[in-house]
């Protein structure tokens, strides 16, 4: 607790002294010259790798705008990304992307953006805890939430386990704190109780694909009678492919299915296989995009909505076969982001395009898809 306090303090001196200094925010009163909007710099905490898709799509958009896009890395602590944001703050990020793993850093984060009078957007994650959400939501600095429909989804894939007649599924998940795996396995656990599924075992927080593997291997041992495979979420890259070869390698590849809420390359050999059931994805270039239009909309002085904080729900996209994950590999296989620059600046920027509403977002969210992906990159 000492630690806590401390800690709020220093940024409190460290918020004090860049307001001091900077004045107020973009897009409160800039008094910029119509047609140039100011310039801004946004922060991004949460996956920052300069060659992930989060990280792509991100500094599409806000350069788009005209503006700079900065990182700092942390692990998944709420202590950690705490300190991080501290540190976005210190250098002068006018707001910030958060993915928070949970609700308990939240608070800090309405602290310390009130005192610094920074603006930030929550992306790829929901608020579990309602009085968390509503002191976040009540803050006039906070933009909105771009999250997925996550408790959906682990409810649709767990019915199409069920209706292939699987009854007993081992799940591989990650952290109950995290409220992504936690929506998913509510879902799980309510179409499992419709269709009389018995969840044998949870496994948590395997990081290194070795480890999947490992687990996998043990889980067919300790139930010979496994149905299904069920990957809810995992830390570390490349856990289904791990997964499905050690199925694969035991030879029970007609045997035991294998269903996912997040794809990775080289899921369409193991579809063409028989092995996978279902598989979603495709949501963390869309939701990063989404997140970075909320913010830099309020930073421009064009918010999409005056009287409180915008929430967009993304369905990710279903995949069943082999030739529907090859058509959306071949959409995304160049790396660059989904909305081209004269896109984004007509379907994201309301600077740009006066008539955008959360109705117009909504819209592309409905419309989402691997053939409108291809839309919106190439578009001039």
């Amino acid at each position: 607790m000492k630690n806590k306090r401390r800690s709020i303090a220093i940024v409190i001196l460290v918020s004090a002294f860049l307001i001091s200094c900077a004045g107020q925010a973009p897009g409160v009163d800039t008094g910029t010259p119509a047609g140039e909007p100011a310039a801004f710099t946004v922060g991004m905490l949460g996956q920052g790798a300069p060659t992930s898709s989060s990280y792509v799509n991100t500094k599409a958009v806000v350069e788009a705008a005209g503006g700079r896009l900065v990182t700092e890395g942390h692990n998944s602590t709420p202590e950690s990304r705490i300190a991080a944001f501290e540190r976005l703050i210190a250098a002068g990020c006018d707001g910030i992307i958060v993915i928070p793993t949970s609700d308990t850093a939240l608070p800090f984060i309405v602290e310390m953006c009130e005192e610094a009078g920074v603006y930030w957007v929550i992306s790829m994650r929901s608020i579990h805890d309602i009085r968390i959400r509503q002191q976040v939501e009540a803050s006039p600095y906070f933009v909105g939430s771009v999250m997925e429909n996550d408790e959906a989804v682990g409810y649709d894939i767990m019915c199409v386990l069920g209706e292939q007649g699987a009854k007993k599924v081992a799940v591989l998940s990650i952290s109950t704190l995290d409220t992504t795996g936690a929506a998913r396995e509510r879902g799980m656990n309510f179409a499992a109780e419709e269709y009389d599924m018995d969840v044998v075992a949870i496994i948590r927080n395997s990081r290194r694909s070795e480890d999947t593997s490992t687990t996998v291997e043990s889980l067919m041992n300790a139930y010979p009678d496994l149905d299904a495979v069920f990957r809810v979420a995992t830390y570390g890259a490349g856990a289904s492919t791990a997964a499905m070869n050690a199925i694969w390698d035991a030879g029970k590849a007609g045997q035991i299915h294998y269903a996912t809420s997040d794809i990775e390359q080289g899921m369409d050999v193991f579809f063409d296989r028989g092995m996978v059931s279902v598989a979603t994805g495709g949501h963390i270039p869309f939701d990063s995009s989404l997140a970075a239009a909320l913010l830099v909309n309020t930073l421009m002085g064009t918010p999409l909505k005056e009287d409180g904080p915008v929430t967009l729900h993304i369905n990710p996209i279903m995949f069943r076969s082999g030739d529907e994950m090859r058509e959306y590999y071949k959409a995304v296989e160049d790396g660059a982001a989904l909305f081209s620059e004269e896109t984004a600046k007509q379907k994201l920027l309301k600077w740009n395009n006066p008539n955008l509403t959360v109705q117009s977002f909504q819209e592309l969210i409905d419309a989402y898809s691997t053939n409108i992906i291809l839309e919106w990159k190439y578009a001039s």
